[in-house]
């Protein structure tokens, strides 16, 4: 009896010590990874690498690979998507845009002391530059690329389709154009018909935005499909003139000049200007004078250049704040106009008035390259040192010292 008793007890006692080890919390540690043992197991995938979004995005081989806003549609020198469009993209010192990371780049995801420089100094190399764009000092003769044509107008440049567009329509009626386009080693051809265009830009979405006379719009141009979009129908309502040229900053804002020139027999419902578009849609008018015409932005789009052609031919200079707006309108250039314009990487303008009028940063005439009927130009080729001038019925091209941005 004694010994049932001892047995009967040790199996009480295995019991209450088992109840008592199943009622203790689970191991939390058990199946879990440790950070290194995942990298061993699946590798890097969702940790990134010190500087993967910021030092790559800053040089501009990274932005353009986020789209949507952009970059897709034109490429830097290097082949690198040209990030026109996207809005907080590129210029990130902590690695937090394209990645998803804060941590990435050590940044710790504290903002940074200073805004990121714009998105568009990655289209130009970092320099240093010749001291002037004429090779030698001496204005080169272009040379004839195709003629035939009617009034070329409106140049830009898709690196990624290595693929020029320009306008190429009637003077006395704003209803007939169409867009051509032009790959080197080819030739020139109709791309768009029935297009009514003038100036035409990289569209913040990667597509070819253009002044549309026709309609008197911006339009976007699928560049697939070819399908028209409007962008900008009107001002309150009230029609545009005869959208002329366009040009558009990495953060989204548009600046486009407004003129007369192509009105053709319909009625006048606003005065000229030269009006901004930003990235919410609302328009301002930045430049009320008469016959704006060519309008450029400089390589780090901190001014905005207006030009006017016919009576008072001069070069306005305005001051851009980060967030697009204008101010301080100052003369640059007086006696001498542009239809399009055109500005270099080291800054200097390219104007369309007796030829191509070369001029620096500061308004100092560098010299004329000879291209008589010279309308628009646009920076192009491979290195972007190709300087193509739609002339009358033509399109020319000439190789400059310096490369320069593709409109």
């Amino acid at each position: 009896m004694r010994s049932c008793l001892i047995g009967l007890s040790c199996v009480l006692l295995a019991a209450l010590c088992a109840c008592s080890e199943d009622d203790s919390p689970p191991d939390e540690t058990v199946g879990a990874i440790t950070p290194s043992e995942g990298a061993a197991a699946g590798g890097t995938s969702g940790v990134a690498t010190a500087g993967s979004g910021g030092a790559e995005s800053s040089g501009g081989a990274a932005p353009g690979a986020a789209a949507g806003g952009s970059p897709s549609a034109s490429e830097s020198p290097e082949g690198n998507p040209d990030p026109v469009g996207i809005v907080g993209q590129a210029g990130s010192s902590d690695g937090s845009e394209g990645n998803g990371n804060e941590a990435a780049g050590g940044g710790g995801g504290e903002a940074p002391d200073e805004p990121p420089p714009p998105v568009s100094d990655a289209r130009c190399p970092a320099g240093p530059f010749a001291e002037s764009p004429l090779p030698n000092g001496v204005a080169p003769q272009p040379q004839a690329v195709c003629g035939g044509m009617t009034f070329t107008e409106g140049a830009v440049w898709f690196a990624e389709r290595n693929t020029l567009f320009f306008s190429d329509f009637q003077l006395n009626n704003p209803a007939v154009g169409r867009i051509m386009s032009f790959t080197p080693g080819g030739q020139c051809q109709e791309f768009i018909a029935n297009a009514g265009t003038n100036g035409l830009v990289i569209a913040p979405d990667g597509n070819l935005l253009g002044a549309r006379h026709s309609d008197q719009t911006l339009t976007l141009f699928d560049l697939e499909t070819q399908q028209p979009t409007v962008l900008v129908a009107d001002n309150a309502g009230l029609s545009f003139n005869s959208p002329n040229d366009i040009v558009v900053r990495s953060d989204g804002n548009l600046y486009f000049t407004d003129p007369s020139f192509l009105l053709g027999n319909r009625a006048s419902e606003q005065p000229q200007a030269t009006y901004r578009r930003d990235p919410s849609g609302a328009l301002t008018v930045i430049d009320t004078g008469m016959n704006p015409n060519g309008i450029a932005l400089s390589p780090d789009e901190s001014r905005l250049y207006v030009a006017h052609l016919g009576g008072a031919n001069n070069v306005v200079a305005f001051d851009v704040g980060a967030d697009g707006a204008v101010s301080n309108p100052q003369p640059l250039i007086v006696g001498v106009g542009s239809d399009g314009m055109v500005v270099d990487c080291a800054g200097n303008l390219y104007l369309t008035q007796n030829g191509v009028q070369v001029f620096s940063p500061e308004g100092d005439s560098i010299g004329t390259i000879a291209a008589p009927g010279a309308a628009n130009l646009a920076f192009g080729g491979p290195d972007r040192q190709t300087l193509f001038i739609t002339a009358t019925n033509s399109l020319l091209a000439v190789e400059l010292a310096i490369p320069g941005l593709p409109y």
